[in-house]
């Protein structure tokens, strides 16, 4: 009837594997995020001065598009506006989310 936030929930470490993860729910909308780092920086990726931040926006079915990589540059600039990469210069983390079900945009 009117406008209304739709529930919202959070699960930490449902992954084994990356070195940080967490399950977001919200309404219809759900998100696996995988954090991997700090690691050493591969190549051209490598930053002297900082670490580099990759994020990885998986849909939930076939290859991410122009819609998906405008959503990664997005929250790449948002999380760099948190992350503390002075401490880990010449160092990559990667971010990778993967969207389970989409109830909306993300």
């Amino acid at each position: 009837s009117g406008c209304c936030l739709r529930p919202f929930s959070c699960e930490l470490g449902p992954l084994s594997r990356p070195d940080g993860s967490a399950a977001f729910l919200q309404g219809d909308t759900s998100v696996l995020a995988a954090l991997y780092g700090p690691a050493e920086a591969k190549g051209n990726r490598e930053l002297p001065e900082r670490a580099a931040l990759e994020v990885l926006l998986r849909p939930k079915v076939g290859l991410p598009g122009v819609g998906e990589r405008s959503r990664e540059q997005l929250l790449r600039q948002t999380c760099e506006a948190v992350l503390l990469g002075r401490l880990h210069p010449r160092c990559s983390v990667s971010l990778v989310l993967q969207v389970l079900g989409d109830g909306g945009s993300v």
